[in-house]
């Protein structure tokens, strides 16, 4: 991985190319190569790449006849996203503060919408008449069809809570790739010393608390976002105990098949419960008196 590092670094456009050939097939990638263009080079270079990147697609989708609005929507947001969270990561300087603001800004943005945006139901009104058709279509009774439409209420959060997972996974996959560029030790330390820490860890855990016995769908669409982030911390105490007791890699990696399973659910709720633990009694502190 170090070599592809190097080389894309090598070159100044190498990321912005390999970032627009990505968009997309894998916008997350993305993310992540912007991600590292903004911190090695700045976000004014970075974002220069960005617009060159961008009219390169909407060329592309004009000669091939493919959806042009579609295309540099998905491009534009990525690269904007890679370059806001590299500013953050140059201004941050450590993994955890970096993690601590996208937590922070996902959790602002998704309340600024719930709170002066149109409803989630409004929001996602089509998506759920073409899944209530959908399972009208394979003879369910008229109750589960009265349940799909109620998903519409809480569908925001989900939406929300997957885009903050996104997001997360390219800052930490951008990060060690950063690490890798400057031969710099350290990445798994820093990974696996995340948290949301008291600032945000405490109003996320009395948000969740209040999720459990309160019906509002301010509290249900923001609860999913504060779980996501107990679920990093929860991932992140999982490798700290695995390197300090040497697990076998078969062990964990069990954990990622589950969360790409009909299991996600599962696997979510056990790794942010772990996560919401560590805030409260620091699980991680055995390992620290240890070495």
């Amino acid at each position: 991985m170090k070599t592809l590092v190097d080389w894309l670094c090598a070159q100044r456009y190498r990321t912005v190319i390999f970032a627009t050939a990505l968009t997309p097939i894998l916008p997350m990638l993305t993310i992540s190569l912007m991600t590292l263009d903004t911190v090695r080079r700045g976000p004014r270079p970075a974002l220069l790449g960005a617009i060159a990147g961008v009219g390169v697609i909407v060329l592309l989708a004009s000669l091939t006849g493919g959806s042009v609005p579609v295309l540099v929507g998905v491009a534009a947001t990525s690269m904007v996203v890679g370059i806001a969270t590299g500013a953050l990561l140059r201004v941050a300087g450590v993994l955890v503060l970096a993690f601590q603001g996208t937590v922070l800004a996902c959790f602002l943005v998704a309340l600024g919408v719930l709170l002066f945006g149109p409803s989630p139901e409004v929001l996602f009104a089509p998506l759920i008449e073409e899944l209530v058709a959908l399972v009208e279509a394979g003879g369910a009774p008229p109750e589960q069809l009265e349940m799909v439409r109620g998903w519409s209420s809480i569908l925001f959060g989900i939406f929300a809570a997957l885009v903050l997972a996104q997001l997360l996974a390219s800052l930490v996959l951008s990060y060690w790739w950063l690490k890798l560029a400057r031969d710099e030790p350290g990445f798994g330390a820093e990974f696996r010393s995340l948290k949301l820490g008291r600032v945000l860890g405490i109003p996320a855990m009395v948000l969740i608390s209040l999720g459990l016995v309160w019906d509002a769908p301010l509290i249900q669409n923001l609860t999913p976002v504060a779980l996501f982030g107990f679920l990093f911390q929860g991932l992140s105490v999982m490798h700290a105990w695995a390197h300090a007791k040497q697990w076998h890699p078969g062990l964990i990696v069990p954990v990622y098949v589950l969360l790409l399973t009909p299991l996600t659910g599962a696997a979510v709720l056990g790794l942010s419960a772990v996560g919401l633990l560590d805030n409260i009694f620091d699980l991680r502190a055995p390992l620290r008196a240890q070495s």
